[in-house]
């Protein structure tokens, strides 16, 4: 049983990367990896406490690239300290400030100035950071609410942050080590076949088929795509702690075959 997709406070999680190794062990995993935003800056951390809990870890980060819709990428295995990579987390960091900047100066347009309530987080920090600020200044409900009237694409306060090619993000991680996994394709909204087509003309090797808030139907769709062209399925739970208390760390898992292939390949992975 594992999950290789999970977030700590070092982007928009709520618990610390020691925590989430808890978290992996009290849910009886036998692998996981933590997979911020844009930054490893949890790595270490995680790593620590799984060795002390005797908890195989992947090193692992969840980068955004441009594409035609969002597209999330998880990184795993590779070398945290190599230069290429550091260098592309340090773009992606400044990629990320200047958006939260021109974010901040829209919201002051739009009379939402969250800047007494805004808490930036340790490693990258992210629209959910300014969502939590404008529920803590009664600007919106809840941090779903925030998202869909205000900060979400083609709301009044979006910003579009400005992101490496794929074919860089890929490249990159490869030349770490790693491999990349293309996250949640069930949140995409481009015709499955042509998105999982491209993404392995791209150089992605595995489709995160089985995620916490998928459905059967498509779970069972990405996985039998990527069967169909030659990558392997993953799972994650995309766990935030109590920012998203219904999707909880090894959720997403189901006992099969497809899954116990890849946690035997991803096992040659952990650090």
């Amino acid at each position: 049983m594992f999950d290789i997709h999970t977030h700590s406070y070092c982007s928009d999680g709520a618990d610390s990367p020691c925590e989430v190794a808890e978290k992996a062990r009290a849910a009886g995993l036998s692998l996981f990896a933590l997979t911020d935003h844009d930054t490893v800056l949890g790595i270490p951390e995680a790593q620590k406490r799984a060795a002390e809990l005797n908890l195989p870890i992947i090193t692992g980060c969840e980068i955004e690239a441009d594409y035609e819709d969002t597209l999330h990428i998880l990184a795993l295995g590779l070398d945290i300290e190599n230069p290429d990579f550091t260098a592309l987390m340090e773009k992606k960091l400044r990629l990320r400030d200047e958006r939260n900047e021109r974010l901040t100066e829209r919201l002051i347009e739009l009379k939402m100035d969250v800047s007494s309530a805004l808490e930036s987080s340790r490693g990258a920090t992210t629209r959910a950071n300014y969502a939590d600020a404008l529920v803590k200044l009664g600007y919106a409900e809840s941090t779903a609410d925030a998202f869909d009237r205000i900060l979400g694409r083609g709301k009044p306060g979006y910003i579009r942050q400005n992101h490496p090619s794929p074919e860089e993000v890929i490249g990159t991680v490869e030349a770490a080590g790693g491999i990349c996994v293309i996250a949640h394709p069930m949140k995409m909204k481009l015709d499955p076949a042509k998105l999982i087509s491209d993404m392995k003309r791209l150089g992605i090797r595995g489709v995160e088929a089985f995620y916490g808030t998928a459905t059967e139907g498509e779970t069972r769709l990405f996985a039998t795509l990527a069967g169909q062209n030659g990558l392997f399925v993953t799972c994650g739970s995309d766990s935030h702690g109590s920012r998203r208390p219904r999707t909880h760390i090894g959720k997403g898992w189901q006992d099969c075959e497809e899954l116990r292939k890849t946690e035997r390949m991803l096992m040659g992975l952990a650090r």
